[in-house]
Formats: structure tokens, C-alpha cells, sequence
């Protein structure tokens, strides 16, 4: 076997090896891969529900006035995408201080989600694509425009979890987290949007906000309902192999251009 075929059987064997295990495993919750998607484009594939109007939901911490809002609005999908819901949410914090005088923030949102979220290549990648994206450049529907805390950007989660279970769903929306070195969504923030996409309709559900002082007012959005609660597929392992080939032929042929190139 020559240096060219014993890379890419190396380099394919691996990933599939990898993909083997992830493709059999039966994680409790999953890590849900959220990429980016500009509001333009993704307008250009969903539109609002009409009659749906988006929904404005307040919320508050104990000992806090009323600490922000959050937002929710129902998509379907158009053209490839007809037959998709996509459920945007977002997440604004008030300019306000707890008793003790410390600015309020937000580590973390979650809300009973009962459909399993669907895989759409919204970006034209070729790939399987992602059941959840998030917006920071523009307006997603009729919600607002995200916007920054003083002093810092416009904020995403840092992770988002799917949680299956046998009747219900549930989805994580995590914003602190300090392996990451991410603080929490903070005061005068408006999160970036988070779409997550799904087959099934809507209806409404509480969502619990999370941070040092307890929750006493819970806020409804839209969520999903019906059909089979399950894990989010994940690419099967001979689509995996054929990436990994392509992917190694193509670094290996970079390569070689390089060195003829230094040459």
C-alpha cells in the first residue's frame, strides 16, 4: 500500500472509529451543535406563522424588580424546508439591581421542548446540517434586534443540551459556564436568537430562568409538541467515512502542491 492510501485508511479508520462510538452510544443528554447563520439568510428560508404572533413573557428573580423578558416567535420553513418549524427564542435581561445591589444576569434558561429537534442544512454545507442555529447580526422574524450588556457583545449559550426522555423533552439553554471563561447573559442584554428546528406544531410551555437568587415569576413561550421523544440523530458511519476521505485526499493533495511548490 503506498504513503497516499495508508494516510487516508489511517485518517478514514479513525473518524470512523469515532463516529462507531458516538453512533451507538446512548448518551443521556446531548450536546446540541448550534452554528451561526446570518438573519438575512435565514429569513430567506422561514417566515412567521400568520395569526401566530410572537410572544413577550416577563420574568423575575426574588428580591429583584422585574428582571427582563423573554421572547418567542413560531417559523415554518419555505421551498426545501416546507414542513419545518423553527422556534426562535431570546432572552432580554433589565437594568436592574438584586437587594443586595449586584447588577442581575442570567446563567441559564430551560423549558419542556416535546419534539425531537431536526437536522436541516440551513447553510448548505453538503452535510447532515444542525437542529439548532443562532442569529447575532439582525432580526429574526418580529423579535428584536439582540444587543450587547454595556461592556461586553452579544451573547450566545455557551452550550445547549437536548434531554430525552421517555415522555417529555427538555432543552438547556447555558450561558455561564467557566471552563469556557463565559460569564452569565448580563444586565441591559439582549441574547442573540436561538432557532431550534423541529416537524412538530406549537403550543406554550413556563420557562425556567436561572441564577444565585430563586425565580418567583415564570415566563411562557412557544414550544414544540407530538411525536417521539429520541435523541437527535447523528451522521451515520459510512457518510462520516466519506467525509474522512474526501478530507484526507484532499489535505494530502494541498500537500504534495506544497512541497513541489518549496521545490
Amino acid at each position: 500500500m503506498n504513503k497516499i492510501s495508508s494516510a487516508l485508511a489511517l485518517g478514514a479508520g479513525l473518524v470512523l472509529s469515532a463516529a462507531s462510538s458516538t453512533a451507538h452510544a446512548t448518551p443521556i443528554v446531548q450536546n446540541l451543535n448550534a452554528p451561526e447563520i446570518s438573519a438575512s439568510a435565514f429569513n430567506s428560508l422561514f417566515k412567521p406563522i400568520d395569526g401566530v404572533a410572537p410572544l413577550t413573557s416577563a420574568y423575575q428573580f426574588m428580591g429583584t424588580p422585574v428582571t427582563g423578558i423573554v421572547e418567542s416567535q413560531v417559523l415554518e420553513g419555505t421551498g426545501a424546508f416546507a414542513g419545518l418549524y423553527a422556534y426562535a427564542y431570546q432572552f432580554g435581561v433589565n437594568k436592574v439591581s438584586d437587594v443586595s445591589g449586584e447588577p442581575t444576569s442570567v446563567n441559564s434558561a430551560s423549558l419542556q421542548f416535546n419534539a425531537t429537534p431536526a437536522l436541516a442544512d440551513l447553510l448548505n454545507t453538503g452535510g447532515p446540517g444542525s437542529s439548532v442555529f443562532v442569529v447575532t447580526d439582525g432580526k429574526v422574524g418580529n423579535l428584536d434586534l439582540p444587543a450587547a450588556a454595556p461592556g461586553s457583545v452579544i451573547q450566545t449559550p455557551t452550550s445547549i443540551a437536548w434531554l430525552p426522555g421517555s415522555q417529555t423533552g427538555a432543552l438547556t439553554f447555558q450561558y455561564l459556564d467557566p471552563a469556557k471563561d463565559k460569564g452569565p447573559l448580563g444586565a441591559g442584554a439582549t441574547s442573540g436568537t436561538i432557532v431550534v428546528l423541529t416537524s412538530q406544531p406549537y403550543t406554550t410551555k413556563p420557562v425556567s430562568v436561572q441564577n444565585a437568587n430563586p425565580q418567583i415569576t415564570y415566563p411562557a413561550a412557544y414550544s414544540a409538541q407530538g411525536g417521539p421523544i429520541q435523541e437527535v440523530p447523528v451522521p451515520e458511519p459510512s457518510t462520516v467515512l466519506a467525509w474522512a476521505g474526501m478530507i484526507g485526499a484532499a489535505t494530502l493533495v494541498k500537500r504534495v502542491r506544497d512541497r513541489r511548490k518549496a521545490a
